[in-house]
This record gives C-alpha cells, sequence and structure tokens, in this order.
C-alpha cells in the first residue's frame, strides 16, 4: 500500500543517515536505508537543497548528498548568539548565500522566531550601524549590507506558512524615515509570525505634503473601514516631522474606524521625550521595545 510522507518525516530520516556520514551518501543508498521509494527521496532531497538544509556533489553520474557543515539541525541545540555572529559575519564578507542559508536552517531546525528577529537580526542591523558611525563601513557598504538583511526578510515574510489568519487581529506598518525602514520591516514580520492580517505600506517619508493625510486615511478605511475587532497601527520613523504628521493623521482614523485602534510609535528617545503623544497607546524609543510590547499584547 502506498505510504503517504510528510516533509518533517522524511527531513528527520534524511538528517538522521546523513549525520554520521562525513562521505556522504546517494539517493540510491538513502532510499534503500529510510524505506521511501527513490522518486519521492529524490524529491525531498532537491527540496532539502533548495533551501540550504543540504549539499551535492555529483559523482561521475551520481549524486552524493552531504549536511551543509556548521548549521543546526533539528533537535539540536540553537546558539543565537553564535548563529548572530556567524550571519553578521557572513553579512560583512559579502557572503550572502550563507547569511541566507543559516537563517532558513534556522527555521526549519524549529527556531524561535521572535528571538530569531531579537537575537540575531536586530543586533546585525544595529551593528551594521555603528560600524558606519564609526567610519568603518562607508555607504555604499551600508546600503549593500543592509539590502541583503531587507531580501532576507522578505523571503521569509513571503516563504514562511503560518496558518490561518486572525480574524480578530490587522496591523498596520508605516515608515517615515529611512533609518528605520529595516527596523519596520521587522516589526511587519513578527506580527505576520502572529497571524495577525498585516499591511507594509514602507517608507513613506518623501511623499508627505499637505494631502497625504487624507490619502493615507482613506487607504486604511477602504480596507478596514468596516471591521471589528482590533487594528494595530504602528509608526516607525525618527525625523520629527515625518513622526508628527503620520501620529496626527492616524489619530483621526480612531473616529472613522468601526474597530479599536492600538496606535503604537517607535521613535528615537529625544523625539520620546521632547512631545506628549497623548494619544498613543505606546511610544517605543527601540525596536526591541515595540516586539516585546507587541507580543504582549497580543498574548491578552
Amino acid at each position: 500500500m502506498y505510504r503517504r510522507y510528510t516533509f518533517e518525516e522524511v527531513k528527520r530520516k534524511i538528517f538522521g543517515l546523513l549525520e554520521y556520514q562525513m562521505t556522504g551518501m546517494s539517493g540510491v543508498e538513502l532510499a534503500n536505508k529510510t524505506g521511501i521509494n527513490r522518486m519521492t527521496i529524490t524529491k525531498y532531497l532537491n527540496l532539502l537543497y533548495s533551501i540550504g538544509l543540504i549539499r551535492k556533489k555529483k559523482i561521475g553520474t551520481v549524486n552524493v548528498w552531504f549536511l551543509e557543515s556548521g548549521l543546526n539541525y533539528p533537535g539540536s541545540f540553537i546558539n543565537y548568539n553564535d548563529l548572530q555572529q556567524r550571519f553578521m559575519n557572513a553579512i560583512l564578507i559579502g557572503n550572502d548565500e550563507l547569511s541566507s542559508k543559516l537563517i532558513m536552517n534556522a527555521l526549519n531546525s524549529g527556531a524561535d522566531r521572535l528571538k530569531l528577529l531579537t537575537d540575531v537580526f536586530l543586533p546585525t542591523v544595529n551593528t551594521i550601524g555603528e560600524l558606519y558611525s564609526r567610519g568603518r563601513l562607508n555607504r555604499v557598504e551600508r546600503i549593500s549590507f543592509q539590502s541583503v538583511v531587507i531580501s532576507i526578510l522578505d523571503f521569509i515574510k513571503y516563504s514562511i506558512y503560518n496558518g490561518e489568519k486572525r480574524p480578530e487581529v490587522s496591523a498596520l506598518i508605516v515608515c517615515g524615515s529611512e533609518d528605520t525602514t529595516i527596523h519596520s520591516k521587522i516589526i511587519d514580520l513578527s506580527l505576520r509570525f502572529e497571524n495577525c492580517d498585516t499591511r507594509y505600506i514602507g517608507n513613506v517619508e518623501g511623499a508627505l505634503d499637505p494631502f497625504f493625510d487624507i490619502d493615507f486615511q482613506r487607504y486604511v478605511t477602504k480596507i478596514w473601514g468596516n471591521k471589528t475587532g482590533v487594528i494595530i497601527l504602528c509608526i516607525c520613523s525618527s525625523v520629527e516631522s515625518s513622526l508628527r504628521f503620520l501620529y496626527s493623521a492616524a489619530h483621526v482614523l480612531r473616529n472613522k474606524l468601526a474597530a479599536r485602534l492600538i496606535l503604537c510609535l517607535m521613535t528615537n528617545s529625544e523625539l520620546k521625550e521632547a512631545y506628549d503623544f497623548e494619544h498613543a497607546d505606546h511610544i517605543a524609543a527601540s525596536p526591541l521595545d515595540l516586539l516585546m510590547w507587541l507580543r504582549d499584547l497580543l498574548q491578552k
């Protein structure tokens, strides 16, 4: 009788065999050892190869399969500090492929998704910013490295299935300064991990004019005007004019939506202390602060 296998089941079988085979194994050998037919196991081997969990070497007409060295595998302990260092080093030396493999491998090995954002991505983004501030990176290098991080975040965003969306919670993330773009993407991804119906607008700093607030409010009311439940609106900006403009435009929405609007801001400590954003539900002076607050909010 034909046996159906899950991806996780086949993955565990393959990893269990390759873990102790330094010289690798062919597809035929893996099929014989696992009891899975050659066509099925070849399909899964190619899938694992495509997401960077295993590698192959062609010897004659035969593909020999190996585990990727230096990566974590299901059931193994994930050291997030070590992962962050390897991820950052891969980016700084320009090894985009390795940096992507490290993250996808961690996700496929059962890593805590929020910890990947707080303990791997955020420290890496902060380090890139600090190196640039100290003159150890030039503008081109900073933009290049940030682009790698953004591309990996986007890949995760569109490749990780989180299940059914939470019908009662929607979220909108908007950015008002170039330096908070990556942070806003990390916030967006964290909310997607929580299965929120999330919309990411991006950096609107260059589009702000006297009529932008009208366009912004029309956009939100068009997609969620009749929605009930909760709408989380996150504004990320370190620029005073952008932050205050978007805050004012967002506050007006409270009277235009059927849902409860939760307004949260992420800015720097100077702007947080300088202005009284009395209608905001939370004002964060760092992306980590906002991530933790959103986590606690959604757990309630």
